[in-house]
């Protein structure tokens, strides 16, 4: 399903498992926000653009992961377009292995370099060397990336990246993948105090309000905190305080899903040590954390 929705006089979205944004700029040309998760997804755009009768100007992400630039490449060889990242986010889209790389902690398995592959240097550009049209503003949204950013139009529609899960990620994800916990927190306080007609997360739950969804989000995080504190009560090594991760949510993992909840462990891991709350050690050369 990819349905064109209107948002506001310049704004629209295509509402999908991976929602889109289009803002126009002119009577023909229009900007992109996040293309989706492969070719199929830049095939059902660009169908749109040719039936609006669009031009695509440039695309602008809201971060590299790979079902946000999924469709970047055909659709910059199409229309000769650019696309902008953040310089921290953009890392990761020229390096075809660095985000699998990141997550494995070396050189990834075959599995990894296959599903986390990315596109390489086709031509995207720092967002923070082109200064935005009128109509369109950026903020930081760090967290889930490094140099996630969420854009906002003058019609007061929010694109959010995945800034928030929605609520039915909350029940299935809860151990939602994040790359700096204390970003993140930061990023839902931010969330709470945006102005805007419209706010739409890159998987939905499209809402007039984003606070109910930001806080729930929070409850999540604290949640996840609260239950690694208690299993790190009388020590654990990372693999257990993971398996303990995998038994309380009914996770069976494979190798992709083991690189997402490890990294997010570590990320977690590392925010209680920095907030005074576990300390890490050895026994039996086996490193250990434990509670404080």
């Amino acid at each position: 399903m990819f349905e064109l929705i209107q948002a506001g006089k310049h704004t629209y979205y295509i509402d999908n498992p991976n929602i889109m944004g289009v803002y126009q700029l002119n009577e023909e040309d229009v900007c992109l926000i996040d293309t989706g998760n492969g070719d199929k997804a830049a095939e059902a755009i660009d169908e749109i653009l040719e039936k609006q009768g669009w031009k695509l100007k440039f695309i602008l992400n809201t971060h590299t992961h790979i079902d946000h630039l999924g469709g970047n490449r055909y659709l910059m060889k199409k229309w000769g377009c650019p696309a902008y990242a953040t310089n921290l986010d953009n890392a990761f889209a020229n390096y075809e292995h660095l985000e699998a790389a990141y997550m494995y902690g070396g050189y990834p398995c075959r599995e990894l370099r296959k599903v986390f592959r990315h596109p390489g240097p086709i031509g995207f550009l720092d967002l923070e060397d082109f200064e935005l049209p009128k109509g369109l503003a950026s903020i930081r949204l760090p967290g889930h990336s490094f140099g996630m950013i969420g854009i906002k139009t003058d019609d007061g529609v929010w694109f959010l990246g995945d800034s928030v899960l929605n609520r039915k990620s909350l029940e299935k994800y809860q151990f939602g993948y994040l790359v700096d916990v204390e970003g993140y927190l930061n990023t839902l306080d931010l969330l709470e105090t945006l102005e805007g007609n419209l706010f739409i997360p890159s998987h939905g739950d499209v809402a007039a309000d984003i606070r109910p969804l930001a806080q729930g989000n929070r409850k999540n995080i604290e949640k996840n905190i609260a239950a690694l504190l208690r299993d790190c009560a009388g020590g654990k090594s990372f693999d257990c305080i993971l398996k303990g991760v995998y038994d309380r949510y009914g996770v069976k993992p494979n190798v992709v899903q083991n690189a997402l909840a490890g990294s997010t462990l570590r990320c977690y891991l590392s925010y209680l040590q920095d907030q005074g709350q576990l300390e890490c050690y050895f026994e039996e050369n086996i490193m250990k954390w434990k509670s404080k």
